[in-house]
């Protein structure tokens, strides 16, 4: 999921296909994600560790997992209850 806005929008009420690739980057999306992601997901209850993609997978591993160019990796969990 790519992070390429400084702050998330969304708007659902974004219908038209080529509004929505104008706006969101694809006809099938209805938000952009920014910079507050990880605050976003806290605000939820989880707990939330960024990882940079070469402390995950480099080489051809990294590229056969789609995770070409770097970039962070979100690896969320919660507590149990």
């Amino acid at each position: 999921m790519p992070i390429t806005a400084e702050r998330t929008f969304e708007d659902p009420s974004v219908t038209d296909p080529k509004e929505r690739e104008r706006r969101f980057g694809q006809d099938n999306h209805v938000r952009r994600y920014g910079r507050d992601f990880v605050g976003r997901l806290q605000e939820t209850g989880f707990d939330v560790r960024v990882f940079g993609v070469s402390d995950v997978a480099r080489g051809a591993v990294a590229d056969e997992m789609g995770l070409k160019g770097g970039g962070e990796i979100f690896y969320c969990s919660r507590a149990e209850q």
